[in-house]
């Protein structure tokens, strides 16, 4: 718009400028005369009107606050701007739905009819092929008195060797346990480890498999939780600092389906604070493959953990990146599923029409055995729909359809297009439509996330409180309700044109779509394969992104084993954490 990050260009109509004021909820009816009749003046709202003008009631800024906040808002007002000229058709509606039936009161026979469906679908979603790899595999090759075997192992491995008696759930979890405490100092991944529940569920599995009861193939397997799952009595900190000992009082429900699958959780994993980042309120969480990097998006302990073996899986969660971003810089599997596959009761929102929780692991088959464990509805998240995951575990390569925007192929995923191009898959070149302004839907974010955290925003003693959350929740108090409304509608088109292209295609490779798919909420996974060099004195695995359609979750997990198998990851864990 051509002016300077501190004036934001106004109407120039004194009354449509008052009414836009009102529409903004922005301050007293003489607030609002106070700053028209400056801003009438001159044509531009400045720091310096904010201030004379007592811009926010109950909220002081700093002058760097005020100069950010006039820029932020002319950015916000352009994106207003691109909605208005994208052409709505009329039919078109927002991106959510009204549900009153679903905040009904629940009856017991209700809750009874969800529970069975839910069993149901759990049980025919694990293909036989994988179950019966766990009892066919041959777990004497690998050695179950060396550490840094059984901590690079994964779940099937573990499943298989629980088994037959090579190792119990008590060794496993032990094991872990000790690792945790031994490289947390350096990597900052943990929040809160939960020994004493661990051994006590890890001596139950046992107990339970040498009785015959098991519960499935994670059955005694050790896991840890990004610490926004709430797991009472236990603090879920959010990493947040006014929250380091709050206790949510309500069970998560991905915690109580891997309670029912008889996994073992070690503990909470560090986050970034409110879910941004990989600096937590008290360190920043590093890359295991680079100690002297940060681990990155907000599921940075989680990806941080199991790249260095900390656990054999962890839980994380993505609003814009969480899961992909830190998933990638660690070189592990993380699989951020559909919107709508897994609940996310008892999990901090960040923004509703967001957020996914989903699996991190070293193994491509580890994600998708979690995913089978944890999606499904509960009767607590209206989001979720009951969807079968049917695993494509046997397929014709030859007759792959792979999708690819050739000016976004990184060199990692072009070696993988070699690859696959050599086996006879189809490639399939392909492009997204650009019509839709992308940064306009942002609102969407913005808003959900400073609705959900106001009070903290209203209260915090500091920005270090809010991490770096504290520009974007003052900007969104000025957020117009109609933009919002506009975006979420923009954002219905936006979904619709992202499925009609990934419906070309079995399985994406590559492509820029991180914003574009988390908010149309198609699944995509990184995936960890082959090996670079990553200093010259050390190697780690490569990674590469894949997405689908709408639930098409289950194509990521069958082409991520394809990958993994024909290019294995080598080394399994970082070498400066051997010892």
């Amino acid at each position: 718009m051509g002016n300077s990050t501190s004036e934001m260009n106004i109407p120039t109509n004194r009354r449509v400028w008052m009414v836009q004021l009102s529409a903004l909820g922005i301050g007293s009816v003489a607030f609002q005369r106070a700053l028209a009749n400056n801003a009438s003046a001159t044509g531009t709202i400045t720091p310096q009107m904010i201030n004379d003008a007592q811009w926010i009631a109950e909220i002081e800024l700093t002058d760097l606050e005020k100069d950010l906040l006039c820029k932020q808002l002319q950015d916000q007002t352009e994106n207003e701007r691109k909605l208005r000229e994208l052409n709505l058709d009329a039919d078109t509606g927002p991106a959510m739905a009204f549900l009153p039936h679903f905040f009904a009161e629940n009856l017991p026979e209700d809750l009874l009819e969800r529970k069975s469906t839910a069993k149901r679908l759990t049980e025919r979603t694990i293909d036989s092929s994988w179950s019966d790899r766990a009892k066919q595999i041959d777990d004497s090759n690998l050695d179950w008195q060396d550490e840094l075997a059984i901590a690079a192992s994964g779940i099937v491995e573990q499943a298989a060797a629980l088994r037959s008696g090579r190792i119990t759930s008590q060794r496993l979890t032990e094991l872990y346990l000790g690792r945790l405490k031994k490289f947390d100092p350096i990597l900052r991944c943990v929040v809160t480890l939960t020994e004493k529940l661990a051994m006590q569920q890890a001596m139950q599995a046992d107990q339970e498999l040498k009785d015959g009861k098991d519960r499935g193939l994670l059955h005694g397997i050790p896991w840890g939780a990004k610490d926004i799952i709430a797991v009472p009595p236990f603090p879920t900190t959010w990493g947040a600092k006014p929250y380091r000992d709050t206790v949510r009082p309500n069970l998560a429900t991905v915690v109580s389906l891997l309670n029912d699958a008889g996994a073992v959780m070690l503990g909470k994993l560090a986050v970034g604070t409110l879910a941004m980042g990989d600096i937590g309120y008290d360190a920043t969480t590093k890359n295991p493959w680079n100690v002297k990097q940060g681990s990155s998006g907000s599921s940075a302990g989680s990806c941080s953990a199991v790249a260095a073996g900390l656990c054999t899986f962890a839980l994380g969660s993505e609003t814009l990146g969480s899961i992909v971003s830190p998933a990638r810089r660690c070189r592990v599997m993380g699989l951020r599923p559909s919107f709508g596959r897994v609940s996310r009761y008892g999990c901090m929102t960040l923004a509703w029409s967001m957020d996914k929780i989903g699996p991190i692991a070293r193994h491509a088959v580890d994600c998708g055995i979690i995913l089978s464990a944890i999606q499904g509805t509960d009767g607590m998240d209206p989001t979720v729909v009951d969807r079968p995951l049917t695993w494509p575990t046997q397929f014709d390569v030859k007759k792959l359809r792979v999708g690819y925007v050739e000016s976004q192929l990184s060199d990692n995923e072009r070696f993988v297009f070699d690859q696959l191009q050599r086996d006879g898959a189809r490639m399939v070149p392909m492009e997204f439509p650009k019509t839709i302004p992308q940064e306009a839907l942002m609102v969407g974010l913005d808003v959900e996330s400073a609705a959900m955290h106001d009070s903290l925003f209203r209260t915090a003693e500091s920005d270090g409180d809010m991490g770096l959350w504290g520009p974007s929740f003052r900007k969104s108090q000025f957020a117009r309700g109609i933009h919002y409304i506009q975006s979420m509608r923009a954002r219905t088109m936006l979904i619709q044109e992202t499925e009609r292209v990934l419906r070309k295609v079995d399985i994406l490779l590559g492509s820029d779509d991180l914003v574009r798919t988390n908010l149309s909420g198609h699944p995509s996974m990184i995936v960890r394969f082959g090996s670079q060099e990553l200093t010259p004195v050390a190697m780690a695995p490569r990674t590469i992104k894949l997405t689908a359609k709408y639930f098409g979750d289950a194509w990521l997990v069958a082409v991520a084993d394809y990958i993994e198998r024909k290019l294995p990851a080598q080394p399994a864990l970082p070498v400066d954490l051997a010892g």
